[in-house]
């Protein structure tokens, strides 16, 4: 079973492109050691794409 991370809060602004660059670089490494937070990433990369999608397609940034 794999832990709740305090830092999985984080995944989905990552993912979304929404820290910046010295997060990112954070965070990525932190990714390197948190399996929690690579589960997190993996259930939340499906839904990231849809709404970076839908974004693009509405003309946003």
């Amino acid at each position: 079973m794999v832990r709740k991370c305090s830092h999985a809060i984080v995944a989905a602004v990552y993912l979304l492109g929404g820290l910046p660059d010295a997060e990112v670089e954070a965070f990525a490494r932190h990714l390197d050691g948190c399996p929690a937070c690579r589960v997190e990433i993996e259930e939340l990369a499906p839904v990231a794409r849809l709404l970076l999608a839908s974004r693009s397609h509405l003309g946003g940034p």
